[in-house]
């Protein structure tokens, strides 16, 4: 069997989980995220798929996802909890100069990220004032 074959249905798996994660479909389950993570860490070093583009997809959709204030807040807040472990492979993925830079635009954006208040239900029933 080839590696694209074996690969496959842990991927469509992760990528399930990813979109579970952005759309906060669970959230008063945290053990998605570290689950999503595991997933990602088996593809990363069980199949053909990139360790780096593996640890940068995930921090990106945690990071994303804690930015998104019509999600709720909690959920957005173990997110942003979270990204550090997906960075933290990206930093040891920097072997070469362009990796090193983009790691740092990542960190970067970690350590400045500030979570505005999510929207309250309320609002997102009432949609804008010009409807």
């Amino acid at each position: 069997m080839s590696s694209a074959l074996h690969e496959q249905p842990y991927l469509e798996s992760w990528r399930w989980m990813s979109r579970q994660i952005r759309c906060a479909m669970n959230p008063d389950e945290p053990r998605l995220i570290e689950h999503y993570l595991a997933e990602g860490r088996y593809l990363a070093g069980c199949t053909a798929t990139s360790p780096w583009m593996i640890a940068e997809t995930a921090f990106r959709l945690l990071l994303d996802t804690a930015s998104d204030v019509a999600l709720p807040w909690h959920w957005r807040n173990l997110c942003l909890d979270q990204a550090w472990r997906p960075l933290r492979d990206l930093e040891q993925q920097s072997l070469c100069r362009c990796r090193l830079k983009r790691w740092q635009s990542h960190a970067w954006a970690l350590a400045t990220c500030a979570l505005e208040p999510s929207i309250s239900l309320i609002e997102l029933v009432q949609g804008s004032p010009d409807e």
